[in-house]
């Protein structure tokens, strides 16, 4: 699960900085969002990263 961090975090996930984004096991990251330490980050990105297409021009 990716996550990140409303504040300084050090431990099993190593020192990571206020606002860090960084991959953890599922378990893991649930026990910091439920204490507070962290939020979920979705994964959106295959639509963030590509643009939509711009339609075809129509044909005459």
């Amino acid at each position: 699960m990716k996550i990140q961090a409303l504040g300084p975090l050090t431990g099993a996930s190593g020192e990571r900085e206020k606002g860090d984004i960084f991959e953890v096991k599922k378990e893991y990251g649930e026990g910091l969002i439920a204490r507070g330490y962290a939020v979920e980050i979705k994964d959106e990105s295959a639509s963030a990263e590509k643009p939509a297409k711009a339609p075809a021009p129509a044909k005459e």
